[in-house]
């Protein structure tokens, strides 16, 4: 399947062939993607660590970490790279115009890895931002490949996604996309054997 667009940013959704999968019910936010490959991020699958508790594991002092920082949630992002911590928040660009390690990927969201930027975050947290530990990644083709199989929908970027209950996020996307999810689940039911 060719694709003559990029898909970043907008979210991928996971579709029932995917069931038991890592990507099981996923909403991936897209970050990347032209004929060189994709990068996105899981926003639905939190893991069992608060990104205060986190931070004190890498070594960053207490007195570093803003108490908001230990209820904000870490997420799965994706099988790639697991040990990276990579936070996408919508703080001004200028704060971070030096980073090499930040990607503006929409005019107000931007993606990070660099540990200056990662611990400014923590210490203020007056900007929305969400800490994930992994990413997905797609060869050449890869993802048009999956696509074309019927293994993701395509949307666009709508920043409600970001913070919509990971609960409700998979079944807020097929909402979106005008689809029903008993029928949708019931057809990736029928297609497996």
């Amino acid at each position: 399947m060719a694709i003559n667009h990029t898909l970043a940013p907008g979210f991928l959704v996971a579709s029932p062939k995917l069931d038991g999968s890592v990507f099981d019910r996923a909403v991936i936010i897209m970050v990347h993607h032209d004929r060189e490959g994709a990068m996105g991020f899981i926003l639905n699958k939190p893991i069992d660590v608060d990104f205060g508790t986190l931070l004190e594991m890498v070594d960053v002092s207490e007195n570093q970490i803003a108490d908001s920082c230990y209820q904000q949630d870490v997420f799965f992002g994706g099988p790639v790279r697991v040990e990276q911590l990579w936070v996408i928040h919508n703080s001004p660009d200028h704060i971070f115009a030096d980073s090499d390690d930040e990607v503006l990927f929409h005019p107000q969201w931007h993606l990070s890895s660099d540990a200056g930027s990662i611990k400014f975050l923590a210490k203020k947290a007056e900007h929305k931002f969400r800490p994930l530990m992994g990413y997905a990644g797609w060869g050449p083709g890869q993802l048009e490949d999956e696509i074309g199989e019927g293994s993701w929908l395509v949307l666009d970027f709508d920043e409600k996604f970001i913070d919509t209950s990971v609960d409700e996020m998979w079944d807020f996307a097929l909402t979106k996309l005008g689809i029903d999810e008993t029928t949708f689940l019931m057809m990736g039911k029928a297609g497996q054997a």
